[in-house]
Parts: C-alpha cells; structure tokens; sequence
C-alpha cells in the first residue's frame, strides 16, 4: 500500500504529460504542447509535498495570466533582446500580485515569446492541463493519498522587490548573446526558472547543485533519445517517446528524492523543437544550466556581503 501511495502521484504525472503530447499528435498541432505542465506536475503531484508556496486557484490564474501575456507579447514589434527581459518582468509582476511563489510561471511567459507562439492553442492547453494537475491533486488528497498543503501568502517588502530586480537583471544579461545569436536552448524557460528557484534566500537547491544539474543534463538527455530514436528512426508516437523520457526523469527524482520542476519541463521540450536542433540540445542545455546555477551563487555570495555589511554598520546608526 505504501509503495502504491508512493507511484500513483508519478503514474499520473506520466499519463498526463504523454496524453498531452498524444493530443499534439492527434490535433497536428505543437502548440498543444507545454512543457511547464511536466514540471507542475512534478511539484505539485510527484512531490510527496508540493512544491511551491501557492494554493490551486491562485496557481491556475498566474500561469494562465503569464500564458496570456508571453502570447500577446509575440506581437509586439521589438526585438527579442528587450521583449524576453519585458515577458521576465510581466511573469515576475504576476507572481508578485498574486503573492505567491510559483515561479513557473516565468517559463510559462518566456516560452511563447521565445518559439513566436501566436496561437491560442497555447493558453488553451495551459488551462486545461494544469487544471486536470490540480483536479488530480485535489483527488489524491481527498483521498488522503497526499498530504494537503496549506498556503500562506507572500506579502511583498523591499527585499523581495529587490531580490526580483536583481533576478532580472542577471537573467537578462545571461539571455543577451543567446537572443543575438538566435541559439534560444541555451536559455530555455525552464534553466530560467531554475535560476529564479536557487537564487533564492536560504535556497536548499543551490546547496544541491550538482544534483539539480546532473537532473536538467539528464532530462536534456533522455527527451532528445528518446524522440530520435524511438521516433525518428524507429516511426513510433511522439506520445511513446514522452511517455519513456517523462519516466526517466520522474524516476530519478523520487531515486535522487529532489523534486526538481525545471527538469520535468526540459524533459518534454524535445517534443517541440525542430529535428535539426536534437542533436545541440543537450549540449545548450548542460551549457546553460552552469551558467544559470553560477549567477545563481554570484547572487547568493552578494547578498551575503551585503547582509555582513549592514550588520557591521548598524551599531554604528
């Protein structure tokens, strides 16, 4: 009975991200396809505690405004290098007025501006598949198969202003190149989200960096062989494809007992890039990732300074 509390929560997740990428296929339509979903699902049903400081209602509305608006920034006309910072600074906006934590959101945002997503589509599947993440969520706990998380709102203060500002800048300055270039995989929504995650204060992730790491290189991994062989060469559904790299990865974050969102999500990135990008796209991914979780720590180390500094001074006041 243990061990069926334990897997049903990753059965679920499992079935879900494939039964999306199925939906893709049957639809012709990538767009059906969002990869944050692997990574909601992650924290918020494999996770034997949710991951983020949100309650249900509030995380379907950030997600869902931070859909909207990544879409509707796609016609803006101005160049990617200013418009990727503006969709970090819109999600970033979202999450803070809903007072929560769910910083997925920024993926959910970020990515739409990133591949030109115009479509509706889009933010159709993002309401549909957290909703049935967050109906299946509900279920488990009504059925005590999972602990029900309580949230607690996050009201904002200067340091979290300027913790956010900080965020964005860095992040902005480590997208700039990757804009110019047109090589977005070393930036992809989800090592951004990555980045917002362990810059945190007191952030248990950093502490467990290499892990966090050996997941995102991992995930890359899998999704890209799993989709190159499974279905390049051997002619099978995408949905198959997903469904092994969505097990891969759900398996060695309940092995590792890291319950690492980002990774879940470029898990199923593979699904919806182009076939000539599968071979570099672990590569930018592992690439990306060591940069992110560097900025990460150049942060955690300044606002440590900065912390010593104050407490130096204050007596002095």
């Amino acid at each position: 009975m243990v061990h069926f509390k334990k897997a049903l929560p990753a059965f679920i997740s499992l079935a879900l991200a494939a039964g999306m990428v199925a939906a893709s296929e049957l639809l012709h339509d990538k767009e059906v396809i969002f990869p944050e979903i692997t990574a909601v699902a992650i924290g918020a049903l494999a996770a034997p505690k949710q991951s983020w400081n949100v309650s249900r209602l509030r995380l379907l509305l950030t997600i869902t405004a931070a859909a909207i608006i990544g879409v509707g920034l796609v016609f803006v006309p101005i160049p990617p290098v200013i418009k990727v910072p503006l969709a970090m600074v819109c999600a970033v906006a979202c999450v803070t007025a809903s007072k929560t934590e769910f910083l997925p959101a920024v993926s959910a945002c970020v990515l739409p501006v990133l591949l030109g997503t115009k479509s509706p589509i889009y933010i159709g599947s993002v309401v549909v598949m957290t909703s049935l993440i967050l109906l299946a969520q509900l279920i488990l706990e009504k059925c005590g198969l999972r602990e029900k998380s309580v949230f607690t709102p996050v009201q904002p203060d200067k340091q979290l202003f300027a913790l956010r500002i900080r965020q964005i800048a860095a992040a902005s300055v480590i997208c700039m190149i990757p804009l110019l270039t047109k090589e977005i995989f070393f930036i992809a929504p989800p090592l951004i989200v990555a980045f917002f995650e362990m810059s945190k204060p007191n952030s248990k992730l950093l502490e467990r960096s290499p892990q966090a790491a050996s997941l995102m290189i991992l995930a890359s991994v899998s999704g890209v062989h799993s989709r190159f062989l499974l279905t390049e060469k051997l002619g099978l559904p995408f949905a198959v494809s997903a469904a092994l790299s969505c097990a891969v990865i759900l398996a060695a974050v309940c092995r590792m007992k890291l319950y690492f969102p980002p990774c879940g999500a470029i898990a199923t990135l593979p699904f919806i890039i182009p076939e000539g990008a599968l071979l570099r796209f672990p590569f930018e991914i592992a690439a990306g990732t060591l940069v992110f979780i560097a900025a990460a720590f150049a942060l955690s180390k300044e606002r440590r300074i900065v912390l010593r500094v104050k407490k130096i001074l204050r007596p002095q006041n």
